[in-house]
């Protein structure tokens, strides 16, 4: 009043009540005494409001000191938004075309300065005062820019205003679900326990990195909880799509912010992406350790889409957050662009379905395979299904780089008779590499494949693929490769890798370069080469527990190399693979 005094501006002392030090939530300020002042000043022939105590700083009132704090909101405020905090003695200092009741004062929302700063706007509900319906109540705030909320909810013990922390940097309550949408945010509040809670929202622009500050508050009573799973923390504040992630390159994404149901204990997330992104994900559950929910992750990054395979082993809710970073930028840190709550509330996901462990960051082909001139993959997808216990995988090897495959399980129920490595045969022509598979039980299985991409270096990883094998029929194993085993070499047949005792057996392989290729055992038989460059014959495959040997001469001397090897067995044992594996 002396500033406006000595520059000639009319100001008026405005005597009330305020929401702030000494104010209590809940309690009727109705014949009680109003212990605040503010200022209504005259400029241009209108009136306006202002609060040069709140517009200075705040009390803080645990350590009992004013923090000077500019707040220009409180200068020159809009009797609309004034309202919501200011309540004079007078009626006519509202300022308010239509003036409000004591009583619709103590029942609005507290909205903070920040509030108004950010452009929020309540949807629901209009008054600061909620009753739980079956446990539950539901807030909604409307936004023009995007923003990131979080929420904190105590237990209400004469809540005063000013006597909790005004900013945060994230929320450790999991007692709700909040959700941001394009335009608004929804909290479903879901208090652990009957009584009464005190609720804040807070909230910050979408691009910004500071605190989160109060934006408003609310009274939460609860006559009877909900009896609900429990909701796994989310340190990254909000569900979906972080505000940021279009910046940090993810465009789009098939799920929004709202719960996700995995139907039979399986979930799929894709992500649309504006450049060429390298993906982690993890998930959470409150009942599930780290060890097995990893097994409950498979990812295929693409060029323009990162996709998360999810397995849900026990039913209740998860957390499905996914971590990005420029592919190229190797040393950059991953940052976090989404999570997702999941629901698994009927059939989970059996504990034998779950992943091989081990596997690749990246599955199926994708950016990495394509990096090193693998292409033209005959599975594009991560995850296989083999109904009939095998497959053939074939791509193009375009730079003919040296290539490496392992076979794996982490739940074998019993002692293999032959390694997993006699489930795999490759085969190298020209530029196309065939991987076939055949499996010796059902369960799920890796398939790694590897390549050496600078001469003489090591082996890179370049994908997994995850098979799911229904089938109870044991595939026979393949024949015994050895090093001699090169590009080129194809075999047509016999195929498998045990061959019954005493019979004949034909035999057909292509050797290029090879001047003569024999089959040895208990003898020694010729193949001969016909017109298509194929070595073929019969051969008697002797008596059980026997080895026939594919040898090839490629050179002057007489000297034959071993290329693969045959295991000769009782005819019933082939066919139950249940057989003592020599050698092994």
């Amino acid at each position: 009043m002396e500033m406006c005094r000595l520059v000639g501006i009319e100001c008026q002392e405005v005597a009330g009540h305020s929401k702030g030090i000494g104010y209590r939530q809940g309690r009727s300020l109705r014949n009680v005494k109003s212990d605040h002042l503010w200022n209504a000043v005259l400029l241009g022939g209108q009136w306006f409001l202002m609060d040069a105590c709140w517009g200075a700083g705040r009390v803080d009132m645990e350590h009992e000191s004013f923090v000077k704090r500019f707040d220009d909101f409180y200068f020159l405020t809009d009797p609309e938004e004034f309202i919501v905090s200011h309540f004079p003695d007078e009626e006519r200092w509202q300022l308010l075309e239509a003036p409000i009741t004591l009583d619709e004062f103590e029942r609005r929302v507290f909205k903070t300065s920040a509030f108004f700063a950010m452009g929020l706007r309540l949807i629901q509900p209009q008054h600061c005062h909620l009753v739980t319906d079956e446990g539950e109540a539901n807030i909604s705030l409307g936004f023009s820019r995007p923003a990131t909320f979080t929420y904190e909810i105590t237990p209400h013990q004469d809540f005063l205003h000013c006597g909790t922390a005004e900013q945060k940097d994230s929320s450790r309550s999991s007692f709700g679900l909040l959700t941001v949408s394009q335009r608004s945010m929804n909290l479903q509040l879901l208090p652990p326990a009957r009584g009464v809670y005190n609720l804040r929202l807070y909230a910050r622009p979408g691009s910004a990195s500071a605190l989160l500050s109060w934006v408003c508050s609310f009274t939460v009573e609860c006559p009877e909880a909900r009896a609900t799973e429990e909701i796994p923390e989310n340190p990254y504040l909000s569900w979906g799509l972080q505000p940021g992630a279009a910046s940090l390159g993810v465009a789009a994404s098939n799920r929004g912010s709202e719960v996700a149901e995995a139907e039979e204990g399986r979930f799929e997330l894709l992500l649309k992406t504006s450049r060429s992104l390298m993906m982690l994900c993890e998930l959470a559950h409150p009942e599930l350790e780290a060890p097995v929910t990893k097994r409950c992750l498979a990812s295929q990054i693409q060029a323009d889409l990162l996709t998360c395979h999810v397995l849900c082993p026990s039913r209740g809710f998860y957390r499905l957050s996914v971590f990005v970073r420029d592919y190229e930028k190797t040393d950059a840190k991953f940052q976090n662009a989404a999570n997702f709550l999941l629901h698994c509330k009927g059939e989970a996901a059996g504990r034998d379905e779950l992943f091989p462990a081990n596997l690749s960051s990246a599955c199926g082909p994708g950016t990495r395979t394509s990096e090193a001139g693998l292409s033209k993959f005959s599975h594009t997808a991560a995850l296989v299904s083999t109904p009939q216990g095998k497959c053939n995988i074939t791509f193009q090897n375009q730079r003919d780089l040296e290539l490496h495959a392992t076979l794996s399980r982490g739940d074998q129920k019993k002692a293999a008779a032959f390694p997993l490595a006699r489930h795999l045969f490759c085969t190298y022509t020209d530029s196309k590499v065939t991987v076939s598979v055949g499996l010796p039980e059902a369960g799920t299985y890796r398939l790694g494949l590897y390549a050496r991409t600078v001469p003489g270096g090591e082996f890179n990883p370049m994908c997994d693929f995850v098979l799911r094998n229904g089938c109870e029929r044991a595939q026979l194993p393949f024949p015994c490769i050895y090093a001699a085993w090169k590009k080129g070499c194809v075999l047509f047949e016999p195929r498998e890798g045990l061959l019954d005792a005493a019979s004949w057996v034909r035999f057909r392989v292509r050797v290029p370069g090879a001047q003569r290729v024999c089959v040895v055992g208990q003898g020694r038989s010729e193949l001969k080469l016909n017109k298509s460059r194929v070595w073929e014959g019969d051969v008697f495959s002797g008596e059980a527990a026997a080895e026939l040997k594919l040898v090839a001469n490629s050179g002057n001397s007489g000297d034959m190399a071993v290329l693969i090897t045959f295991n000769v067995v009782k005819p019933f044992a082939a066919s139950r693979v249940e057989v003592e594996a020599p050698g092994y």
